[in-house]
């Protein structure tokens, strides 16, 4: 099992994407190796840097939480951002919850219906309901200013 686990760890220094992405995951839940968030975070930045949009996504739910890094909302918002637009499902759910509530970026219900569209044309079930929520609270809040 040792032998496996150096493997997995020369793949990911070399660059290995699904290498960094397996190790990143392990460092994150601490599965066969010590937790190690900051060596995480590195590992998903090596695979986000060759374009994966989980790493992405993971990288996003870091910053926004301040795992391995300092809290950094809009630093989330980026990297949520880049894995939606290479087509991540919860991602784009995800930035859909970031615009409707002002965390990272600006307020903006269009945005937020956006990102949760696209979410639910990518299979991502939750958005359909964000979605209905979103639209009665936007039909409220338009007949409370018509009264």
């Amino acid at each position: 099992m040792a032998t496996d686990e150096a493997s997995l760890e020369r793949r990911a220094a070399a660059g290995d994407v699904a290498a960094c992405m397996q190790l990143g995951r392990r460092l994150l839940r601490g599965r066969g190796v010590a937790r190690d968030y900051e060596r995480a975070l590195a590992c998903f930045d090596t695979a986000a840097r060759a374009g994966e949009a989980d790493a992405f996504y993971l990288m996003g739910k870091c910053y926004m939480k301040g795992v391995g890094c300092s809290k950094d909302p809009e630093g989330a918002v980026s990297c949520l951002e880049n894995a939606a637009r290479r087509g991540h499902a919860t991602a784009a759910l995800k930035l859909g919850a970031c615009f409707e509530q002002g965390v990272g970026a600006p307020q903006s219900d269009e945005l937020a219906a956006y990102w949760y569209r696209k979410a639910a044309a990518r299979g991502e079930s939750c958005a359909y309901d964000e979605l209905l929520r979103l639209g009665r609270k936007t039909s409220m809040q338009k007949g409370k200013e018509g009264a």
